[in-house]
């Protein structure tokens, strides 16, 4: 009757039917306690069950193994690592030694907690101390290697259990079916799950549902279609969860009929739509340029009762932005006001990107300071909205003020708000501003991609004229500060190619920000247009690798070794490319250089001495 009570939660009243039993205060020894404890941990109550436990030590009734279990068990689901630590170190002390429960709580724990390989490791304890796992244990470890990816250890965790003549369930077949699909091992997880059937295991909607969401996350959604075919035929139902899978997977497929489809297949098998499903087929119709389609579903969801929340608005907000109906757009947001839903930072940042775009910088601005004083904060697609916005009417002054400003409170730039300012700035001949962001965006360890390339190469090409022909002394001082300006007005002044010049100052730059991998990158890039590298290609990329300590791999990206006509360009133009890199670096660089000229007995004129380049 106690541990009736006890169970329901009726602690308290389990605990007045001892004591009306043998006494106040009395209870009479470690199973009643035992049924205690597990009653006030159940209900989420552990400390209460820890003060039991410690009752126990002052009356003498010594705590056994089920006891420290009880407790065990219940901080195991709270993660408490560090009282489960203590507890098994008591246990230890009083010659207690854990059981396989306590065991599997400890290693369900640390693989929700920490990791499946420590948790591994107290398997091997386990073992060591002559307990044999069960197949809980395994099923523990198996979910928790392919939740980290390590399909391959799970695996062998599967086939270690079998050996051990354990009989492995859905449980142990589910995750690694999921695991192998979501890599796109299909066989192996179709085999899995042939296994499975094998062993008397009839697959459920768990196990066919991870197969279809792995099928479907790497991209083969039309067998994931086929699996739930195999579905109805057996006479499984798919739940919400699978039809929302399927449908969100065909949406990124851009097969929106049969989307749609599922949706309405979902309605006749009166399987309720949850806000997900609808929500994913509004934003499918809209990134497929589909408005009509995705406010028909939109007004379909509150039809049939589906609470429309701020998900669905801001997709909603998203497509009028999309097709420039910004009335429309504004109107959805006054309707989810109406509502109770409170716009975020993504309805706004869709508003202002919508208004931006449009070119109307005003009506942008007037959603900025909205969106300020409702205490809701931009963030860095917020100021990429208006630096865009900005650059594209040709007002770079007030897109570096925003820039400026989202960097004061305390938020990075990335590399689309360096792209954009570097490209304007170039069309509005401000070449050393568009350089100085380029540095800046090197310092800051933002790697540039094939638009900020795109943006540089051609910024320098246009503007090699000018650069050439400046008189303002104070212009040279510029270039002379900025390494890709003066790099590159080095390499044309002496009448070098101005495209493979410009790819060259940008290779160097970063190579002196130790971005060699982005610069082998961009080396193979010049090739595929045109641009064939060329000795100070080469030269810039040394720099690269003696920067990063490994001047040794660089002559393994040499096509051939050079011409001494070649070699002499390479002398003449480390003396520009020293002025800009440290003296360790230009050291290494002369003792590598020094080395090559001396294996291949180049003639050294006295003014292409390595020694203090």
């Amino acid at each position: 009757m106690v541990r009736g009570l006890c169970l329901e939660g009726r602690v308290e009243e389990g605990r007045r039917l001892i004591e009306a039993r043998w006494g106040e205060g009395c209870v009479p020894g470690a199973v009643f306690y035992n049924v205690l404890i597990d009653g006030y941990c159940r209900r989420g109550d552990v400390g209460r069950g820890l003060l039991l436990l410690g009752e126990m030590e002052m009356k003498g009734i010594m705590p056994t193994v089920v006891t420290y279990g009880a407790i065990i068990h219940w901080l195991g689901r709270k993660s408490d690592l560090t009282k489960i630590e203590s507890l098994l170190w008591e246990m230890k002390e009083r010659g207690l030694s854990p059981n396989v429960q306590i065991y599997n709580t400890v290693i369900y724990a640390l693989c929700k907690c920490r990791s499946a390989s420590q948790a591994l490791a107290v398997l091997n304890q386990m073992v060591a101390s002559r307990f044999d796992p069960d197949v809980v244990t395994f099923n523990t470890l198996i979910a928790a290697f392919c939740r980290e990816g390590d399909v391959e250890e799970a695996l062998k965790l599967l086939r270690e259990a079998i050996r051990r003549e354990l009989e492995p369930n859905q449980l142990s077949y589910t995750p690694l079916i999921h695991g192998f699909c979501v890599r796109g091992e299909v066989m192996v997880a179709s085999d899995l799950l042939v296994e499975m059937i094998g062993r008397g295991h009839t697959p459920d909607v768990v196990t066919l549902g991870a197969l279809i969401h792995g099928l479907v996350v790497s991209g083969q959604v039309d067998e994931a279609l086929m699996v739930r075919e195999k579905m109805a035929e057996r006479q499984v139902m798919p739940d919400a969860n699978i039809y929302n899978v399927l449908i969100s997977g065909l949406c990124k497929k851009r097969m929106l009929s049969a989307a749609k489809n599922l949706l309405v297949e979902m309605l006749e098998q009166k399987v309720q739509p949850d806000k997900f499903v609808y929500t994913t087929l509004i934003d499918g119709f809209i990134r497929s340029d589909k408005l009509s389609d995705a406010r028909k579903i939109f007004e379909f969801m509150e039809e049939k009762g589906g609470y429309r929340d701020i998900v669905a608005y801001n997709a909603m907000i998203k497509g009028y932005c999309k097709s420039g109906m910004m009335n429309e757009a504004v109107m959805c947001m006054s309707s989810m006001r109406k509502v109770g839903c409170i716009p975020d930072e993504f309805t706004y940042t869709t508003l202002i990107d919508g208004y931006a775009k449009k070119g109307d910088i005003k009506a942008a601005l007037r959603f900025l300071c909205d969106m300020m004083k409702r205490r809701c904060k931009p963030n860095i697609v917020t100021y990429a909205s208006l630096i865009c916005g900005y650059c594209n009417i040709g007002n770079t002054d007030s897109a570096e003020v925003l820039f400026a400003s989202m960097q004061s409170e305390g938020l990075f730039p990335n590399v689309v708000h360096y792209t954009v300012l570097i490209g304007s700035l170039f069309k509005k001949d401000k070449a050393i501003q568009a350089a100085a962001y380029f540095e800046h965006m090197l310092l800051n360890h933002c790697s540039p991609n094939d638009a900020t390339m795109h943006y540089l190469v051609n910024g320098l090409t246009n503007c090699r004229y000018g650069m050439i022909n400046s008189n303002c002394s104070d212009t040279d001082q510029a270039h002379k500060k900025s390494a890709l300006l003066d790099v590159f007005k080095g390499l044309i002044s002496d009448g070098l190619d101005p495209r493979i010049s410009a790819y060259n100052a940008i290779i160097f730059s970063l190579c002196r920000h130790n971005m060699l991998g982005k610069a082998m990158e961009l080396k193979e890039k010049m090739s595929n247009k045109g641009c064939l590298p060329d000795p100070v290609t080469f030269l810039s990329l040394l720099y690269g690798f003696s920067s990063v300590g490994k001047s040794g791999k660089w002559r393994s990206a040499l096509p051939n070794e050079f011409q001494q006509d070649e070699f002499e360009i390479i002398c003449k133009y480390m003396t520009l490319l020293n002025q800009h890199v440290m003296s360790p670096v230009r050291d290494e660089v002369s003792r590598v250089l020094q080395l090559y000229a001396e294996e291949f007995q180049f003639l050294q004129q006295p003014e292409q001495s390595f020694a203090g380049s």
